[in-house]
């Protein structure tokens, strides 16, 4: 997925919002679960930096024009274009993502010794590598946080991101809104095993999003720290709550 979510799309999806939502085709989402909520705040502040609604599922209401809207990001964004792309994606994310590519790239940085470098002369050494000394910055300190971390750094950037398309699968159409939940329900189990807080789960997918992106990850976050005052903040929310759906 391009680094750049759809600025287009996005203001596109705030003024249908308020079109669509109030006409006789809008289709109304049910009341927010406490669970769902939870499932939401895995990609909250995805959501929120795409202009959405992080009580809905998949961030929108689920309408025809939101659902044409999300097919044309799918496509253009992940090149998701039917469910088989859908399945694909998705596993993807689950199985490897970029998760995989990191351990293996920092283990190899630390068999050629990494190590015996400090942080600002790894990458200097990995500028001068990769001819961008931006992308040289972002890799040596994904290697500090390899160190730190330990191989699954970077896991709750690729499990978030599976939590969102599976919203966004929903609202495509794609994906049933009972399928959709069954998954999510899947892969924020998971998260809730793998991480300990909110925050854990935050800090590990902002240094995903940095090193996948080389951008700083100070914007993000500011929008997780703003979703955290709020009163319908999922952060607010018990992380260990118990998490199932019912049917």
């Amino acid at each position: 997925m391009n680094k750049h979510k759809y600025i287009k799309y996005t203001i596109l999806l705030c003024i249908t919002g308020l079109i669509v939502c109030g006409s006789a085709g809008c289709v109304q989402q049910k009341k927010i679960q406490p669970e769902i909520l939870w499932i939401n705040g895995t990609y909250a502040v995805l959501t929120e930096l795409n202009g959405g609604d992080y009580t809905l599922l998949g961030g929108m209401k689920a309408n025809e024009v939101n659902k044409r809207l999300e097919i044309e990001s799918l496509d253009e964004w992940w090149g998701v274009t039917d469910r088989a792309s859908a399945d694909e994606n998705l596993n993807w994310l689950l199985d490897a993502g970029h998760r995989t590519d990191y351990a293996s790239l920092m283990q190899s940085l630390e068999e050629d010794g990494a190590s015996e470098l400090e942080q600002t002369e790894l990458a200097e050494y990995l500028g001068d590598i990769t001819g961008d000394a931006n992308e040289g910055i972002y890799l040596a300190k994904a290697y500090d946080n390899y160190v730190n971390y330990g191989a699954g750094a970077i896991d709750g950037w690729d499990y978030c991101r599976a939590a969102s398309l599976c919203g966004w699968y929903y609202i495509a159409g794609y994906y049933t809104e009972q399928e959709a939940l069954d998954k999510s329900l899947e892969i924020a189990q998971t998260i809730q095993k793998s991480f300990s807080s909110w925050d854990e789960m935050m800090d590990s997918y902002l240094r995903g999003y940095e090193y996948w992106s080389y951008e700083s990850g100070d914007a993000r976050r500011e929008i997780y720290e703003d979703i955290k005052t709020r009163d319908n903040s999922p952060y607010l929310l018990d992380w260990n709550l118990p998490l199932s759906v019912g049917n």
